[in-house]
């Protein structure tokens, strides 16, 4: 539990909260942490947060970690933007586009596309 870095819920208004490690996760894998956890030893906000990475986690951990070296290798885009893509899987070049024009990277039609069966690779791989 210690290496959870996650606060005593019986003393979570005393203690002073500040970031011990500034690691940039997907929310599978922010999932998975809080799910190692005992939900009796998480405060109310890490409840929450373990609650909205249930429910909006697309992806198991291993498959949006691999998704994302995948993206930042074949692609050249940064590690938080291919988190941003793993976390929202999207389905069609727009959606795409929105998501990596937020740094003004521009890829071309055909990258898209390419990124997009890759995509589409790991959520079927998810259905199984």
């Amino acid at each position: 539990m210690r290496d959870l870095n996650i606060l005593d819920p019986s003393r979570d208004e005393l203690m002073p909260r500040k970031i011990l490690d500034g690691t940039e996760a997907t929310i599978a894998e922010a999932r998975r942490i809080l799910e190692r956890a005992d939900v009796e030893e998480l405060g109310e906000f890490q409840k929450r947060v373990l609650e909205y990475t249930q429910k909006f986690s697309k992806l198991k951990a291993d498959r949006a970690r691999k998704l994302t070296g995948e993206l930042k290798s074949n692609f050249g885009i940064e590690k938080k933007e291919a988190i941003q893509v793993a976390n929202c899987v999207p389905q069609t070049p727009g959606e795409l586009r929105s998501i990596l024009s937020v740094k003004g990277k521009i890829l071309s039609s055909e990258q898209l596309q390419e990124m997009l069966k890759i995509i589409e690779k790991f959520r079927e791989k998810e259905k199984e």
